[in-house]
């Protein structure tokens, strides 16, 4: 048998250039984002959380102090989400390495819509988070 560990991070994919931090549904976004990232010659570090309680905060700090950037991908809104906690404690813990605010990708601030194309443009991307990441590191 296999078992995730609690409370242990994952480091997904190895970047330098900006720490990407997600969870769930929301890695499969990320990964997608970094791939298209490091065609345009940024690497990702990519950090799947696994689990947020108890919250693996010592390897997101780690690779931020190492990429300086950070961008949370949640699949929620934004309001009280686990994503908005996770950037207030990289921002806590980070803020004198960090070269920009914390991004944060989240699902629209609207109700949840019916149509297909509505509810994709309404979840987070990996258009939006390769959006997030450009602001972020200012287009390297």
């Amino acid at each position: 048998d296999w078992l995730v560990p609690i409370g242990k991070a994952r480091i997904a994919r190895v970047g330098h250039h900006v720490t990407i931090v997600s969870f769930g549904i929301g890695m499969t976004y990320a990964m997608a984002a970094a791939d298209k990232l490091a065609a345009e010659g940024i690497e990702a570090e990519v950090i799947d959380l696994r689990t947020i309680r108890p919250l693996d905060l010592p390897t997101v700090v780690r690779s931020v102090k190492k990429t300086n950037c950070a961008v949370v991908v949640d699949q929620s809104w934004s309001f009280g989400s686990p994503g908005s906690e996770l950037a207030s404690q990289v921002h806590r813990h980070c803020f004198d390495d960090l070269d920009n605010y914390v991004h944060r990708v989240h699902t629209a601030d609207v109700p949840t819509p019916y149509a297909t194309n509505l509810e994709q443009e309404y979840l987070p991307n990996a258009r939006k988070i390769v959006e997030a990441v450009r602001s972020a590191t200012y287009n390297l």
